[in-house]
């Protein structure tokens, strides 16, 4: 188990820098503080235990610590922190806050959990990282504490947000920010181009790339230098030609890119970038795709509904919301978020459970994020200025998958992987398509012989 840790523990130092598909989070680390806590034997604290609890003479008052990734105005960070103040209120209770850069929580949590140290109680995780989290006992299992509760049900959130956070069975978190990813245009520049509609299709979307560089535009402007680009961002334009980077093999996993769909996949990629001017395929980052996005200089991006949050006011009201170019497969959306979850090591678990309870309810849920809850009736709670977006985001979440199933847990070491071969076979046409997909499969292969 000592040795597997370690190994875990490894391969995350090489990941920590990895940037999630959520929206750009800007974080402060601050000093961590260690808080000691008091365990009940109860699954469930109930409310005659816990309120009221505060002020009683002789009585210490319990505390609870959380572990987020900052607290920006605005952010979920922020959000939570400000919920927390009524959670205080209603249970008597004290909630402290551990602020970790997004770069580092992951590495934090697996380095305090494999020492044995209880410094957190509710934990961010990033969707990618929970099942990985699990299996290394760092995250609590969630299903007895879900069956004995009165308020917070999984059946009341929409299931990809579940699913993802499933191992085996079992489920080690709960959404705090579904974040579903899809391709949003500039209308004014899709008009400019002639296309009364966004593109419906990849090849009707390598057309509207081509006439974009035509006419001097960046034709898609994402995170061209994130470990993000190919499993998830343009992972998308695999899954939608029902294609996948893994398959089940008995019980392992086997890689799925040597094939028709891979070398396709490989084609289409080739196409979109050969529209992309060099420098940017390279050096493209957060503030580079911002600027633009809000200078017009790029018509189309890839992201969720914090991307309407991010831009400048005059370009939000020029930016529309499309379903993701179709391939030969099923309609996709991308999957991925912000995570609540239990650290394994509390003290403090029944109490921890209370706050998740708290969070998931549906007055609470929408208030504590900066984007979708994941719950199924979040429309009813959506302010006016999330209506005029949110709702298809909404919607797209039936067809929100992750970069592979929810229980295939090396998702953070295939993304570092991938990432470098994925350059080379893509930026470059010296190759053909179907050696390079091989290329490809050879290194996720080698991700899951060297891992799993």
């Amino acid at each position: 188990m000592k040795k597997k840790m370690v190994s875990m523990l490894l391969c995350l130092a090489m990941t920590v820098g990895m940037l999630s598909g959520c929206g750009a989070k800007d974080s402060q680390g601050n000093t961590q503080s260690d808080v000691a806590g008091t365990e009940s034997e109860d699954t469930n604290v109930s409310n005659e235990e816990t309120e009221g609890t505060e002020g009683t003479e002789g009585t210490e008052t319990a505390e609870l610590t959380i572990l987020i990734d900052g607290s920006t105005e605005g952010t979920d960070g922020y959000l939570i922190k400000q919920g927390a103040k009524g959670f205080e209120e209603k249970y008597g209770v004290k909630v402290n806050f551990v602020e970790t850069p997004y770069a580092e929580i992951h590495q934090k949590l697996m380095t305090v959990g494999a020492s044995g140290g209880s410094d957190f109680d509710v934990v961010f995780v990033e969707s990618d990282f929970v099942s990985q989290m699990g299996k290394a006992g760092i995250l609590e299992p969630l299903n007895d504490y879900e069956a004995n509760s009165e308020t917070l049900h999984f059946s009341d959130f929409v299931d990809s947000t579940i699913e993802r956070n499933t191992l085996n069975g079992t489920v080690y978190a709960i959404p705090q920010v579904a974040d579903v990813q899809t391709t949003l245009y500039n209308k004014d520049i899709l008009e400019k181009l002639g296309f009364s509609n966004p593109p419906a299709t990849i090849d009707e979307f390598i057309d509207y790339c081509e006439k974009a560089s035509s006419e001097g535009y960046i034709p898609m402007a994402v995170r061209y230098n994130s470990t993000a680009l190919p499993c998830q961002l343009m992972g998308l334009f695999l899954f939608t030609d029902g294609g996948a980077f893994v398959k089940k093999d008995g019980d392992g996993w086997k890689a799925d890119l040597d094939n028709a769909t891979g070398a396709k996949w490989v084609e289409n990629v080739r196409k979109i970038f050969s529209t992309i001017p060099g420098d940017t395929l390279v050096t493209m980052d957060d503030t580079a795709m911002y600027d633009a996005l809000n200078t017009e200089k790029a018509g189309c991006t890839i992201g969720g509904a914090w991307m309407y949050d991010a831009l400048n006011e005059d370009i939000r009201a020029k930016m529309i919301t499309a379903d993701f170019p179709k391939g030969s497969g099923n309609e996709v959306a991308l999957m991925s978020g912000w995570n609540l979850g239990i650290f394994a090591n509390s003290k403090n678990k029944d109490l921890a459970f209370k706050f998740l309870e708290y969070k998931a309810s549906p007055e609470n849920a929408g208030a504590m994020t900066a984007g979708l809850s994941g719950r199924k009736d979040a429309e009813q709670y959506f302010t006016e200025a999330q209506k005029a977006t949110y709702p298809e985001f909404q919607n797209l979440m039936q067809y929100g998958m992750g970069i592979s199933p929810a229980d295939f847990t090396l998702r953070s070491e295939l993304t570092t992987a991938i990432l470098p071969v994925f350059q080379e076979v893509t930026f470059k046409n010296d190759i053909s398509a179907e050696d390079a997909a091989k290329m490809l499969n050879d290194v996720v292969q080698k991700t899951i012989d060297e891992n799993q």
